[in-house]
């Protein structure tokens, strides 16, 4: 947990990663939301064929393990269910 006025806040931006499953055109992308906000969460977005006003899972939490565990256990399902 970082105090308020800590400036390492400037890390904590709305693009933190996007991967890219080529086989099954499906994105998930990791993002800090508000932008530099003590106040935020992340922010986990799966998306297929770019449609981002629909994603197929969302995930938000400001817990750090929570969001690995959430974007390990889907990368599994992406790499070896979704694209088949």
């Amino acid at each position: 947990k970082l105090e308020t006025e800590d400036e390492r806040w400037f890390m904590f931006t709305e693009s933190l990663l996007q991967l890219y499953h080529e086989k099954s055109s499906i994105t998930l992308d990791l993002g800090w939301y508000p932008d530099l906000s003590s106040d935020g969460n992340y922010l986990v977005l799966i998306v297929k064929n770019t449609d981002w006003d629909n994603p197929i899972q969302e995930f938000s939490s400001d817990d750090y393990s929570k969001v690995i565990d959430f974007i390990e256990f889907h990368l599994k399902e992406i790499t070896y269910n979704w694209w088949k």
